[in-house]
Formats: structure tokens, C-alpha cells, sequence
């Protein structure tokens, strides 16, 4: 989902404009914008990009782990073929 940088730009300078008025400091206006998003994010239940690359490399591995024993299978099946056909004849 792609969000528009002016309007997020416009909705700091509102949030930034309220709490100017409140009287808040910078270091709370920080504060408390932080805190705003942490329930954003938790509420949405979305994953911070560090986990979700580790996600992904957990993924991409398995999968070629999973590649390489399919092949492994493949290859026992046919050897077990294989003698299996050496025996009868």
C-alpha cells in the first residue's frame, strides 16, 4: 500500500500544531507520537521489517531444504526401483 508523503506530511503538521498548543515539548510531542504508532502497529498486528526478512530467509531456506529432500527421495525411490528390477530378472 503506497500512502501519500503530503498527506502524511499534512497530518504531522496537524498533530505537531496540537500539541504546540497544549503546550507539550518536543521530547513529549516525540513521546507520545511514538506510542500513537507503537498501538497503530499492534492493532493492525503488523511484523517490523527486520522480522519479516528473517521470516522470508526462514522461508527461503526451508524451501530448498524441502527442494534438496525431494530430490534425495527421488533418487532412493529410484534405487530402490531399481534393485527391485535387478531381482526379478
Amino acid at each position: 500500500m503506497q500512502i501519500d508523503n503530503t498527506l502524511l506530511d499534512q497530518i504531522t503538521q496537524n498533530i505537531l500544531g496540537v500539541f504546540n498548543k497544549v503546550g507539550l515539548t518536543q521530547e513529549e510531542i516525540t513521546r507520545k507520537i511514538n506510542d500513537v504508532m507503537r498501538d497503530v502497529v499492534e492493532r493492525f498486528d503488523l511484523v517490523l521489517r527486520d522480522e519479516f526478512d528473517a521470516a522470508t530467509e526462514l522461508l527461503s531456506n526451508t524451501r530448498i531444504k524441502i527442494e534438496q529432500l525431494e530430490k534425495r527421495v527421488a533418487e532412493l525411490e529410484a534405487s530402490v526401483v531399481a534393485k527391485g528390477d535387478g531381482d526379478q530378472s
